[in-house]
């Protein structure tokens, strides 16, 4: 099961709903008034990162505005000092020429991905 912990945690906020649901840890965009859908362009930017799986027209909590967290969920081989960025499945990777960059990597090791979120 995918997760967020947030070890130094910036804002959260709480209510907006989720356009066509996701999982935590996948970084979301504005898509409509108080509404959130995973982003799946890398050259958008992100609003934050989901906190927790979320359906449908749930609301679900959104970490923003900074803080340090730890997750599974990210795809690649980061190393400290990369910058990350979203993938086409809203999920955090190295972040590529182009794309916006949303953290960077303070720790990557078995499995867990440490980063400070930018957003």
């Amino acid at each position: 099961m995918p997760y967020v912990q947030p070890l130094a945690p910036g804002f959260r906020y709480g209510l907006g709903a989720i356009a066509g649901g996701g999982s935590a840890g996948q970084l979301v965009v504005l898509s409509g008034d108080n509404e959130f859908s995973v982003n799946t362009d890398p050259a958008k930017r992100s609003f934050g990162l989901l906190e927790k799986t979320t359906k449908d027209g749930e609301l679900g909590g959104v970490f923003c505005l900074g803080g340090i967290y730890e997750t599974d969920v990210f795809v690649g081989t980061p190393a400290p000092g990369d910058e990350l960025a979203c993938d086409a499945t809203g999920k955090l990777k190295v972040k590529g020429q182009g794309e916006f960059a949303v953290g960077e990597v303070i720790a990557a090791a078995t499995g867990v991905l440490r980063f400070k979120l930018y957003v």
